[in-house]
């Protein structure tokens, strides 16, 4: 079962930014920055939660959280998602989480090393997201993801958000899909979260 730990000591986050960076650069995507020092970094970084699944003591994927601010791009999304409907949808939802009191998070920087890639690891990785979320007070949550993965995560429960099923983002070259989850959605399709979580799943904590 996929476990993800908190990623805070220096030289772990060193290893986490390079370990990002390798993954961008061997799956051949276009990285938001030039990675020129080995290490994939932005200015979101600083105030994310950077979490990280290890494999015999070996970083095998990572994923970070970030909460929105008050600024008028405050999460990674906004500050490439050029397509007006899409941005608009972001925000509208950002918006409607804060009239109810909600708390949520954009997930990004989703990467699995290459020999733990497929849809069952995946899955399982996806699932570890959510159950360290929960606990934490957060049961929603943004995040994109490139157009042909989009069927996995309306499989498991995730919603699309905006008018739009896919939205061109220029500055990554490829078609982006923007997801949304509700806790209790998910909980209802898959029904493995509330084993996972056990006596640590307060449902609606984060209302």
């Amino acid at each position: 079962m996929v476990t993800l730990t908190p990623i805070t000591d220096p030289s772990r986050l060193r290893e986490y930014y390079a370990f990002r960076c390798n993954t961008y650069r061997e799956s051949h995507l276009k990285i938001l920055n030039n990675g020129m020092d080995g290490t994939d970094r932005d200015a979101y970084d600083d105030r994310a939660m950077h979490f990280g699944w290890y494999v015999d003591g070996k970083l095998a994927g990572c994923i970070r959280f970030i909460e929105p601010d008050e600024s008028s791009v405050s999460i990674p999304m906004l500050g490439y998602m050029t397509h007006a409907t899409g941005a608009e949808a972001i925000r509208a939802h950002i918006r409607e989480r804060k009239a109810c009191g909600e708390r949520m998070i954009e997930a990004s920087r989703f990467c699995l090393a290459p020999e733990h890639r497929g849809l069952r690891t995946a899955r399982e990785f996806v699932l570890a997201m959510i159950t360290t979320l929960q606990p934490l007070g957060f049961e929603h949550s943004v995040f994109d993801c490139r157009a042909e993965h989009a069927a996995f995560y309306r499989l498991m429960g995730f919603a699309t958000l905006g008018p739009d099923a896919t939205y061109w983002v220029p500055k990554l070259e490829m078609s982006m899909a923007i997801f949304h989850y509700d806790f209790a959605t998910l909980l209802e399709r898959n029904k493995e979260l509330q084993q996972r979580l056990g006596s640590t799943m307060v449902v609606g904590k984060a209302a």
